[in-house]
């Protein structure tokens, strides 16, 4: 197919290098086909806008969307890859379909520039409700099973070494709470994606006076982004929409790195249903966790991209690598977190805890010695550093005698305190008892708020369902002002078909 713009005996005498084509010039369907939607809206609304105020002829602007329907009607991806894929893919079918000079108008006005500003904008907004839906999901399931798991302690770790009592539920919804952050991000993205650039041209807009906020307004953005230079060369909201979707990865890859360890022999805490496993080639009784494996791969390699395009901008002004690679490095990104949401979703929502595995190793490894610290204290008045050397030296003592935690008795604690020169403590061994129960570590911090205490822990669930309930009903009033929006580009081409403007 001829190229409308690149032709041949104009201002270059040869056609363009064909690996060049492949990778870079439009550059390859993968990538072009993400930005097909907005490409043909951008041409109605282009079309529209000029026949409302007289910049194109009339009959030239029905012959071009009469054409655009067809064109739909023979569908976006087949056609436009066959005109090759680039922007200019609808003027190209046109001109193979209408009279050449009635398809030439479409682009007066109008630059390569704000084409590809418009189309990863347009494209962000139109695929980021995907991704909303996804975090309401994995959130859903979060605080769907955190509520079975209110009183199912479990070790929490730091370093891998066990730490302090907590519960599945408190640790689920500290899962939840960057999630919820991920989604009040990308809400804000959505807004800041939401400034026209449409009519800035190639940086100075034209000497054609093109109604911008009435092309914004076909296209279903908020506003219009003032400045034209700006409005085609900024790529500060694209960086963001990397950013945000990185640090949506890095939770994720948190996640299943803790899952992976949670689903070992060794930790045995959790079991994972088999649709998200395989097994081995050789060794028959394999359940391996292949979807865990490619979410912290896959994850990595993520991240890396971030590197990557923020390299890229570091260039002079108006550089094609930058308004080009950044945009189609952004379709891989939220293809990503999109199948890790889903896949992270599902994991949650069908694996099994093991509340006994959780409840033995919590009990097992001195998760309740910063309890027993505060015991002293408590009942006996020690001070709290004196408590916590004494505790610390119980500790060592019982390790190297291979003691665990339900071997201790007051007397032996008395006595590492003589030796070790502090005062005997002389708990009662109710008090003991009690100092070294999980299920007591968790429910004696309800006095602080946001810890694993049920009570406390019921007061998250209720806000994370609060929290989850206001975005869904804002998910669903921005696809609603979308679908608006298509509705009225629709209404406004056919009023111009109809002999109208």
């Amino acid at each position: 197919m001829a190229d409308v713009i690149r032709q041949v005996g104009a201002r270059l005498t040869q056609p363009v290098n064909q690996l060049l084509r492949q990778r870079f010039y439009p550059g390859p369907l993968e990538s072009l086909r993400q930005s097909y939607e907005a490409f043909h809206a951008f041409d109605k609304a282009h079309t529209v806008a000029l026949a409302e105020v007289g910049l194109m002829p009339l009959e030239a602007a029905r012959a071009i969307l009469e054409g655009l329907r067809v064109l739909e009607s023979e569908g976006l991806e087949k056609t436009r890859d066959g005109m090759g894929g680039g922007r200019h893919s609808g003027e190209a079918y046109l001109t193979s379909r209408i009279n050449p000079d009635d398809a030439g108008w479409i682009n007066l006005g109008r630059s390569s520039g704000d084409m590809d500003a418009v189309a990863w904008r347009f494209g962000l907004r139109a695929r980021l409700p995907q991704v909303f839906r996804q975090l309401l999901s994995i959130r859903r399931a979060l605080v769907d099973l955190a509520a079975m798991h209110l009183e199912t302690v479990m070790p929490s770790y730091t370093c891998l070494q066990h730490a302090q009592t907590t519960t599945l539920a408190h640790m689920l919804l500290s899962w939840e709470a960057p999630l919820r952050r991920d989604t009040g991000r990308c809400f804000s993205l959505y807004d800041a994606a939401g400034g026209s650039p449409a009519g800035s041209g190639i940086l100075t807009g034209s000497t054609f006076a093109v109604p911008r906020r009435r092309t914004a307004e076909l296209l279903g953005f908020d506003r219009i982004e003032l400045n034209t230079r700006d409005a085609v060369l900024n790529l500060d909201v694209v960086l963001e929409a990397h950013s945000d979707v990185s640090i949506c990865i890095a939770n994720l890859v948190r996640m299943a790195c803790d899952l992976h360890m949670w689903a070992t022999a060794e930790f045995a805490m959790v079991e994972l249903a088999d649709e998200y496993c395989s097994t081995s080639s050789i060794m028959p009784q394999k359940k391996n966790p292949w979807t865990l494996a490619w979410i912290k791969g896959q994850g990595s390699l993520s991240l890396g991209r971030l590197a990557g395009v923020f390299a890229v901008v570091r260039a002079e002004s108006d550089q094609l690598e930058s308004t080009l690679l950044v945009p189609w490095e952004l379709w891989h990104a939220l293809d990503d977190v999109k199948d890790m949401l889903g896949l992270m979703a599902g994991i949650i929502s069908t694996m099994k805890a093991r509340p006994d595995r959780m409840r033995e190793l919590a009990s097992q490894n001195w998760c309740q010695a910063t309890d027993l610290a505060a015991a002293m204290v408590e009942r006996k008045g020690i001070p709290w550093r004196a408590s916590h050397q004494l505790t610390a030296a119980i500790v060592r003592e019982a390790v190297s005698r291979s003691m665990k935690p339900a071997d201790l008795t007051p007397e032996f604690i008395d006595q590492v305190a003589r030796d070790t020169g502090h005062t005997p403590p002389g708990l009662d061994p109710s008090e003991l008892r009690l100092a070294l129960d999980p299920v007591e570590a968790v429910r004696n911090r309800a006095c602080v708020e946001g810890t694993p205490a049920p009570e406390r822990v019921s007061d998250q669930l209720e806000a994370a369902r609060n929290s989850i309930a206001e975005d869904s009903a804002r998910l669903d009033t921005l696809c609603e002002r979308a679908a608006a929006a298509r509705a009225r580009l629709e209404e406004a081409v056919d009023a111009v078909l109809e002999g109208g403007a």
